[in-house]
Order: C-alpha cells, then structure tokens, then sequence
C-alpha cells in the first residue's frame, strides 16, 4: 500500500513554502496556534483524495495573492504492482533516496521507485491533479492517475463528523470492507421498487373523490390521464448512498459520541486496508485519556512493524506521552531570521527526532513544555517553583506572564537538564537552562557545549546552590519567614535538630530567630540545601512569590540579575 514520503506544498494558506519527509507509521504534528500543522493535513488530503472538484477561493492562496499559484507534490512510495506498471506511467516513475531524501526521475540503485502527485490551482480557482516529473513537465507531456487508482491513495480522513463511515456510502469505510461482496446500489434500487409496490396495494381513504375530481377537469380541458391512481413516484423514492448504515439493535451508530465512533471508525480503517493513509486533526477530541491510550494503540503507536501511515495534530500532552520519540514532528515558521541554508527559502520547517533515550525520556517527563514556543530547562524542582513564584507575584501586579509569551519551565532531572535542553533545541524551540552553580567543575564541558548549541544559560554563580543564594542575599527582615515556611513543611522539632547538628551546636531554631546576625547565613544554607526544607515547586513557589517579590528592591544582586536576565529573556526582551 502506498505511502507517503515526501511533502512539498507552496503558496497554500499560511504556508510560503515547505518540504517533510514523513515516516511510515504514525506522525504527530505539533506546533504552536497558527504554525500551519491543520494546513499540512488539508494539503495531503487535497492532493491525493479521490475527488474531481474543490470549492477553492482566494482565501486559499498564501496572503491571499491568486498571482502565485498553489502547487503542492505529494511523493508516494510502497507502490503496488498497479502503480508501477511501466506502460501506464512509465514516463512518471521517479526514484528517491531515503538517506537524502532526493528525488530525480531515472531509476537509481538502491533507491525506491516513487509517483509523485501534484495538486494544481490557479487565479481561475480550478484544481488540476496529475501526475510530476521534471522529464515529463520539460516535454509537456500531461498524465492522470485512473479513478481505480486514485482511490488506492485517498487518505481516510477522521474529523469531528466521520460518522458517514458507519454507512455504505461511497468513500466510506464500510464499503471497502465489502467492496465485491455487497452491492448496495442494486439492493437499494430493489428496495425502491419494493416500496412502490406495497404502497400501490395499499387502500387510501378519501382518495377516491379527489381522483374523480382531477379526472373530470382534465377530462374538460382535453388532457387524457386515462385510470388515475395515488402511488408512489419513482423520483420521490429512491435511496441514496449512506441509506443503509450499522445499527445497534436499532439504533444507529452513527448516534455514537464523537469519541466513541472515532475509535470504531479507526479499527474497522485498519481492517478494510485498501487506502493505507489516515487523517486526524486533533487526535484527542472527545476521548478521555485511557480512550486515547486505545485510539494511538489502533492507530500504531507502539507497532515496530506499522500497518498504516497515519498523520494527526494534537494539543494533549497526553498524546504525547503514549508516543514514541520518533513519531513526533515539531513544525516551525521563520519569522525575522530566515532558516539556515539549504532550507533558507522556507517558511516553514518540520523538525524530527530520532528515537534517542534522551529524546524518549524527555517526551515523557516534559511533555507540557512541546507546545510552547521557548523552553527553560530548570534544574530541578526548587528552580521551576521559584520562577513560577516570582511569574505569579507579576501577574497579580498586572504584568503579563511569561507563559503568556509563550514560555515554559521544564523540568531538567537535574544533571539530565543538559541532554533535555539539547532535545528541545534540536527541534527549533528558544531553549535555556536555569541552573545553580554548586557542581559547576562537573558542568564546565556540558555549558560549554550547550553555549555552542545556542541555548543560554542561567545560574548564580560563586558555586552556589538556589538556597545558598536565598540565605545569602536576603535582607535580615526576610530570614525569620524562610525559617518559618521550613517550619511549616518539617516541622520545628526537625528544624531545630537541623541547625543545631549542622552547626556542632553553636546555633539553635531560637537564638537564630532571637539574634540573627550575618555569620549565620552559610549554616543556614548549608543545612537548607542538605536537608531539603524548600526542595520541591510548592515551597520554592512560595518563596518566589510571597517572600522574594515584596522584598525583592532588598536583595542583593547574585540573586536579582540573573532572575532579572532570565525573565527578559523569557518575555523574548534580550
């Protein structure tokens, strides 16, 4: 069954120009609102769908200008029999290079034979499908997939309406699985017949008078109507594809909820197998979260060996989280800075991964932070709970929050945060990593790299740890309410205990809290960090928003510049 290898769409809606090489199986597009992942889908659809017309308009050309035609090449690959037969298209046969993805039109050793499709509109608004090739293009010569043969590569497309595939309709599902089996347009034609037949049988009250009225004025005007009878007219009594449909009992499925009928819709795609290609915007809508875990599962997303070549967009980390790495597809538009060569033309690109244990372990953990347009990989738990704090504080304050900016904080594992922040950079996102600085001789080597790479880098500096750095540039005002919040958490026994152990008994919970003075900051860091008292988002959230912003003109600089360099990187202002 064919499928699909190579994607070139211009002039379409928001898309200039792009090109993606899909895999075979399952593909997930994401990207931000707008990024044009729902037009990729629609291009495929139009390219290869089994249809002679399209009610195109202006609106479908890039900014509206119909002087720059819509052209979009769909290059199919796993070609039948059929579809390579040499007298029928031997002059279109092309052969792609999996490696580089190139296509040219002689046949290569070791490369797969491939028919491209090209979908075709003009100012004129009318679509032309044929087949390319560049051989072909340079001596005119002009060729069309057979009907039979278009609808070997018409995608199967589940929207939020793909009930008619519960019914024998033209395209549907149900009319592959019975195709040669099932003649629904003899049967329905019959049924037609049938009805006309029981109705003429049937004695009609009153119709008797009516009937000798009518007889008699065309009697009087010389219109012979010979012996008038009430039956059903052929025209009014016709069935049309979709009449006959799947019933439960008798109600029928086509009443099943969104969600449920997709679900359906996709396992009976899979078993009628004569086009391999599915469509689904928005995979999750109208699944709740095990039904989506089913719905991935039917369409592929944990086959080493797919069936099928599916495309979806999805909005759901969820999604995200039952995929494999490789499956997933990040699309990107240029937007001041044109993408590096060769791909500086574009305006959109479609970034891949690999399948990597990085790549896979990153899709699990930080799965919110894909739909955002720039990632700050944090550390750990202390370090995203402090910027969420300190975002909140300036939300209140009637500033607009970095999430709005379309900025997300990840959480980087710890040491892992460096291979985190290199899968997101891989995929074009904006990426830094907010960083403390006690272990800064093991994170020399992998700073550097990641500040080669592009993504930036924030940390405190002085080989200091978030909690050496809250002790240390805190105003004395400020000491009793951290205190106080790790009472809270822990407990003051605890508490106690902690100070007293970490400083050979020369500070208590109370002579700290009755005579602070400055020699004891680094035992409170010290013990701090070592016993965890705000090691998680909720405590360092606090802090960030209750104890650091309504002092924050009072602490020192180690801890406002970076926190300062880091949100007017996130509100994309440096």
């Amino acid at each position: 069954m064919a499928e699909i290898r190579h994607i070139h769409i211009k002039n379409f809606r928001v898309i200039k120009e792009l090109v993606w090489l899909p895999n075979p199986g399952l593909n997930c597009l994401i990207g931000p609102g707008d990024s044009g992942k729902s037009t990729v889908l629609e291009a495929i659809d139009l390219a290869l769908g089994a249809r002679r017309s399209f009610p195109f308009s202006d609106a479908d050309f890039h900014e509206l200008n119909v002087k720059q035609p819509i052209e979009i090449w769909v290059t199919l690959g796993a070609l039948n029999d059929e579809l390579k037969n040499l007298d029928s298209y031997g002059m279109f046969l092309r052969s792609f290079d999996p490696v580089s993805g190139n296509i040219t039109d002689e046949p290569q050793v070791n490369e797969e034979t491939v028919l491209t499709m090209k979908l075709s509109v003009g100012a004129d608004l009318d679509p032309d499908w044929h087949l390319y090739s560049e051989r072909a293009n340079e001596n005119g010569f002009e060729k069309r997939l057979v009907w039979k043969h278009r609808e070997l590569i018409t995608p199967i497309r589940l929207g939020s309406t793909s009930n008619q595939h519960l019914a024998w309709g033209s395209h549907s599902v149900l009319n592959k699985l019975t195709e040669g089996d099932f003649d629904t347009k003899s049967m329905l034609a019959e049924l037609g017949r049938g009805a006309r037949e029981s109705f003429s049988g049937q004695k009609i009250e009153n119709i008797d008078s009516v009937l000798t009225q009518v007889k008699t004025v065309a009697n009087n005007l010389g219109v012979p109507v010979g012996d008038l009878k009430a039956l059903l007219d052929v025209k009014s009594v016709s069935f049309s594809n979709g009449a006959i449909s799947l019933h439960d009992d008798n109600t029928p499925l086509r009443q099943l909820g969104t969600g449920s009928s997709r679900l359906l819709i996709s396992g009976l795609q899979k078993a009628a197998n004569n086009s391999n290609l599915l469509i689904i915007d928005e995979a999750e809508y109208g699944l709740e979260p095990f039904r989506i875990s089913r719905l991935l599962n039917e369409l592929g997303s944990k086959s080493q060996q797919p069936e099928q070549q599916v495309f979806i967009t999805t909005h759901s980390p969820y999604v995200l989280r039952e995929l494999q790495a490789n499956q997933l597809h990040v699309i990107r538009k240029t937007k001041v800075a044109p993408f590096p060569p060769p791909n500086s033309h574009l305006s959109h690109m479609v970034y891949s991964l690999e399948g990597t244990d990085d790549q896979q372990s990153t899709l699990r953990v930080c799965a919110e932070a894909f739909f955002s347009k720039s990632v700050i990989v944090c550390e750990g738990k202390t370090e995203i709970g402090l910027i969420r704090g300190i975002d909140l504080y300036c939300q209140e304050q009637n500033n607009m929050s970095i999430q709005a900016y379309g900025t997300y904080c990840a959480d980087g594992g710890g040491d892992d945060m460096f291979k985190r922040a290199h899968v997101f950079k891989q995929l074009g996102y904006r990426t830094s990593i907010f960083k403390d600085s006690d272990k800064a001789a093991d994170h020399i080597k992998p700073t550097a790299e990641a500040q080669k790479n592009g993504i930036t880098i924030f940390e405190w500096g002085n080989n200091c740890a978030t909690e050496d750095v809250l002790f240390a540039s805190s105003p004395k005002q400020v000491i009793p309410e951290l205190i106080d919040l790790a009472i809270k958490r822990k407990g003051r026994e605890s508490i106690d205990s902690n100070i007293q152990n970490f400083s050979n008994n020369k500070l208590s919970l109370d002579s700290v809290l009755t005579n602070f003075d400055d020699t004891m900051r680094p035992a409170l860091s010290k013990v701090s960090n070592k016993k965890s008292w705000f090691k998680d988002i909720e405590p360092a959230e606090q802090i960030g928003k209750l104890i650091v912003m309504p002092f924050y003109k009072d602490f020192s600089v180690q801890l406002t510049d970076p926190i300062n360099n880091l949100f007017k990187w996130a509100r994309h202002e440096g």
